[in-house]
């Protein structure tokens, strides 16, 4: 059973969203700061407990770029606190969600958007033209390139194995491994192969 209040700090201009176990184990927090209510924490505590065991303190880094930091547990409810019911509380957290996800530039962090790695393009679980292509990037999440950057380029799709440069996007941060989103900072002209990087 969970149960769910929100209350406010008025030196932060903020409003803490949780929802606890009857334990006091918290499972989500949001937070809202000031007067047009910023999302600024949206975390889900399952969440970042699988990115701290899938990419250890360099995921945790990451996941809180995208999703706020949440308040170090245990959390302790206010006298004043105010119950929400699971609807609004939903309703509250897609919100949050939805606008740390889209709308934050994820540029602080260990790996800031902007940027440049290299990497191998490496293996396409879909098949040349579907949907993306994996790059290793040395780092303990994998990069990805969206299908669209490189059918918009018009080029042939990479090989596996051929290295280029790119340039982080975007982050995204969930259930699953944490993901690179990446762009080729150059690519062929179209129809043409990818080309190798000279020598060094």
């Amino acid at each position: 059973m969970t149960h769910r209040f929100r209350f406010h700090v008025p030196e932060e201009d903020t409003w803490h969203w949780f929802e606890l176990t009857d334990t006091g184990r918290v499972v989500r927090q949001i937070s809202f700061r000031g007067p047009a209510g910023v999302p600024v924490v949206a975390a889900e505590a399952e969440e970042l407990a699988l990115t701290r065991q899938a990419c250890g303190d360099w995921g945790v880094q990451l996941y809180e770029v995208v999703y706020g930091v949440p308040a170090r547990e245990p959390v302790v409810e206010p006298a004043d606190a105010r119950t929400v019911d699971r609807r609004a509380f939903d309703v509250a957290w897609g919100r949050a969600r939805a606008y740390r996800q889209c709308e934050v530039r994820h540029d602080s962090g260990p790996l800031p958007v902007g940027t440049r790695l290299t990497g191998t393009f490496t293996v396409s679980p879909w098949g040349p033209g579907m949907t993306g292509v994996f790059v290793d990037v040395g780092l303990p999440a994998p990069g990805f390139v969206d299908a669209l950057i490189l059918l918009q380029a018009g080029c042939q799709w990479p090989a596996e194995g051929t290295p280029a440069e790119f340039e982080v996007v975007d982050l995204r941060v969930g259930r699953s491994h944490p993901q690179i989103r990446l762009r080729p900072t150059a690519v062929p002209p179209p129809a043409e192969p990818w080309p190798r990087p000279g020598p060094r």
